[in-house]
């Protein structure tokens, strides 16, 4: 009795998803591998997309046109389009700072050879 009051649940739980499960589930293993993954972790990617979908569409729909086109679509989804690029860019970034750094340690250690220089003259 127990099993088919879960399944009913689970079942239940399947119907509020906004996409199939079984495709988010793809979606996940085939970035992640064997590596196992819970269902609660399946359930909320399956919700987070639902979320993000809805935030464009509400994106899309304040838009004054009647015909929405990719370019419509690209600006409505441009805050999550932005994110893999801004990655990107902390990353180029963070190298540069890194060379600033070797540059200054250089200068550092030459004007420290001066003053030492001048301290012995």
């Amino acid at each position: 009795m127990a099993k088919k009051k879960k399944k009913k649940e689970k079942k239940k739980e399947e119907e509020e998803l906004p996409f199939a499960n079984a495709r988010v589930v793809r979606l996940i293993k085939s970035e992640t591998g064997k590596i196992m993954i819970r269902s609660k972790v399946k359930e909320e990617m399956n919700r987070l997309l639902g979320r993000i979908c809805k935030e464009i569409s509400r994106r899309m729909a304040k838009m004054p046109y009647a015909y929405l086109g990719y370019s419509e679509f690209k600006e409505a989804a441009a805050p999550y389009l932005k994110i893999g690029l801004s990655i990107e860019e902390k990353k180029r970034l963070i190298s540069s700072l890194k060379k600033i750094r070797q540059e200054a340690a250089v200068l550092a250690e030459e004007l420290e050879g001066q003053l030492s220089e001048e301290d012995n003259d």
